[in-house]
Parts: C-alpha cells; sequence; structure tokens
C-alpha cells in the first residue's frame, strides 16, 4: 500500500504529519554516504523515506537503505528524532507535510551501491568536513548529531 497516496485521497492537500526515517550509512572512514534524489526536493540527503501504513520504523529504514542504494543494512542504532515547525514543507505540487523522522546509524551493511536513476541519481560517500552545501535542514541536523556524539 502506498500510505502517503492513501492519506492524499482523503485530506487532499491539507497540512498532515507523516513518519519516516533517515539513515546514517557510514564506511570505514567514518564518512556518510548521501543520496542526489530524483525526486523533490532534488537535493542531496541521507537515505531514507516514509513509514508504510503498520510497518515498523526499523523495517523503513531496512526498506529505503535497499531501494535507495542496493545496500543491505544490520544492527541500527537510534540517533535522533526531529519533528516540529522546522521539518514543515510544501511540495509543488501543493501537498503540506510536516515531517516526523527517526534517525539511525549503522557502519554495518553489505551489497554493491546501485542506483536506480529515478529516485537516486547519484550516491556518494561524504567527510564531515566536506559535505555538499544543499542538504535538507533537517538531514543536517541528523547528521551533526551523529558527528557530536562521537566526540
Amino acid at each position: 500500500m502506498d500510505y502517503v497516496k492513501y492519506i492524499r485521497e482523503r485530506v487532499g492537500h491539507d497540512a498532515i504529519n507523516l513518519t519516516g526515517v533517515n539513515v546514517l550509512i557510514l564506511n570505514d572512514k567514518d564518512e556518510v554516504l548521501l543520496q542526489k534524489r530524483g525526486t523533490y526536493p532534488y537535493k542531496w540527503g541521507l537515505i531514507g523515506g516514509i513509514t508504510e501504513l503498520g510497518e515498523d520504523v526499523k523495517d523503513t529504514a531496512i526498506r529505503e537503505a535497499k531501494e535507495e542504494t542496493g545496500l543491505n543494512v544490520k544492527d541500527l542504532s537510534f540517533l535522533d528524532i526531529t519533528s516540529g515547525k522546522e521539518c514543515y514543507m510544501e511540495c509543488p505540487n501543493g501537498d503540506k507535510v510536516y515531517f516526523i523522522s527517526i534517525g539511525y546509524y549503522t557502519s554495518d551493511y553489505e551489497g554493491d551501491l546501485f542506483i536506480d536513476m529515478k529516485e537516486t541519481m547519484e550516491l556518494g560517500f561524504f567527510d564531515y568536513n566536506s559535505l555538499p552545501n544543499n542538504i535538507p535542514k533537517t538531514h543536517r541536523k541528523m547528521i551533526d548529531s551523529y558527528y557530536n556524539l562521537k566526540k
């Protein structure tokens, strides 16, 4: 089931809360994997997505990581939650959303990176001091939370 489509059929473009995940996948150099999105907001950002109706958030993290990167992630550790007014977005089609995002991190993964050229246009590991400038502020907050935790 596509939960977003399901709920939008009922409420139209009105503001809704959507729960999702962000996953920080880290390599052996402690660099974070970022995705250049092929869908709005067309920026570099963390791996992640919206939780389907009834789906466990850790299962969402595992599913989204596989769909967006081709990687099988394991041993997810809780990082942080972003929510509130700073997580509001109005999409080009008029949909209004407040995102509630649960963040996880892991360096335990296997598989080969895969780019589908639809949802994901590019993938790359980035050093904390060399992150792209156009990262959504809520993703940047998650990344900062991880590197502050490691200090």
